[in-house]
């Protein structure tokens, strides 16, 4: 039986191919991708986080979620000061030997499970290696965090063509290539981090939602990093097909993963609660994508930039809120905690 994630990788896969060979409006583009990409994120990351201790997840608490509008600020305004004083040639260069590292194990990381599982790989003998990198401190130390690495023969032959799309995009910076890495992190954005409770994700989403306004309408920062940054930190959607250079529109994929994360936090409460036929999680999704509606359409009609979390964020917030208000399920929303909720499962076993 397809699983929710299967089916969403395979309906991305689509959409990286087919554009390449007909132009598919670059609204439409968008507002088909963005939420497949949240879908899948969603449903990886729920699997994730099944796996109990064994999950690679990263927990955003309060504080957390409070310092990262402060921490995303100072990056973002390093790289716009990094694209006008570097060369723009060198900059090309270190970024593409960075992200062609990055960007392999990312699409890796995407597609490797359900290939491994519908191939029965799974149960390969594995080669075990601890790297101790932290020379200056002691093997044992608590500190130490040496890389384990941990693959079988078919785990390194299902590398190779990861790595290979992912030099390829450094060397070629197709437009579908980047399309490839941005949809590999986006998916893992998604799956690798988590909200700890639903206050959490309100402080992130109300922080970023300063935070997106701000730099897009205060300053020329936010769209002359996105513009003058060739790296696949966003989703492009072509205009027009085989003319030179290529006309673009681009969703960044913090517009993708911020949403994304709460979305899958909305995702995981409804299965903490026994929702089947999870109301919290559709409603999120189809209201991430009437946002996407809306930011796509005063974008059109003032020809302007747009900073999507203006639009994003409300739609997120307010329909959770409204449909925990319709089902009498305010007071459990607010409380929501992925930590109480784990421990009352680990209490009903």
């Amino acid at each position: 039986m397809t699983t929710p994630d299967v089916t969403g990788l395979v309906m991305l896969g689509a959409m990286l191919v087919v554009p390449q060979f007909t132009l598919v409006h670059p609204y439409l583009h968008l507002l088909i991708i963005a939420p497949l990409l949240v879908f899948t994120g969603c449903h990886r990351s729920k699997q994730e986080l099944a796996k109990g201790d064994g999950a690679q997840v990263e927990t955003v608490q309060r504080k957390d979620a409070m310092q990262f509008p402060l921490i995303g600020s100072a990056v973002l305004f390093g790289l716009y000061l990094v694209i006008k004083v570097v060369q723009k040639e060198l900059l090309d260069v270190l970024l593409s030997i960075y992200f062609a590292l990055l960007g392999s194990f990312a699409v890796f990381s995407c597609v490797s499970p359900p290939i491994i599982d519908a191939l029965g790989m799974g149960s390969l003998k594995r080669f075990e290696k601890s790297i101790h990198w932290k020379v200056w401190k002691a093997r044992d130390a608590e500190d130490a965090d040496p890389i384990e690495i941990s693959c079988s023969w078919f785990d390194v032959l299902l590398y190779l063509p990861c790595a290979a799309a992912s030099i390829a995009y450094a060397i070629t910076k197709k437009w579908w290539l980047n399309n490839l890495l941005g949809v590999a992190f986006s998916v893992q954005g998604i799956q690798m981090l988590a909200l700890g409770s639903y206050a959490v994700g309100c402080i992130l989403l109300a922080g970023l939602f300063v935070y997106d306004v701000f730099w897009v309408f205060g300053t020329e920062v936010m769209v002359s990093v996105a513009k003058g940054l060739n790296a696949p930190v966003k989703i492009l959607f072509p205009k027009a097909l085989n003319v030179t250079p290529m006309p673009m529109s681009m969703l960044g994929l913090g517009d993708i993963v911020i949403p994304g994360i709460f979305v899958a936090m909305m995702l995981r409460f409804d299965g903490a609660h026994g929702l089947t036929h999870q109301p919290y999680f559709r409603t999120n999704l189809i209201a991430y994508e009437l946002g996407l509606v809306a930011t796509v359409g005063v974008m059109h009609v003032f020809d302007a930039a747009q900073p999507a979390l203006l639009y994003l964020v409300p739609a997120c917030l307010g329909a959770s809120l409204a449909t925990a208000a319709y089902r009498g399920e305010l007071s459990k929303l607010l409380n929501y905690s992925a930590a109480k909720a784990e421990a009352k499962e680990e209490k009903d076993e």
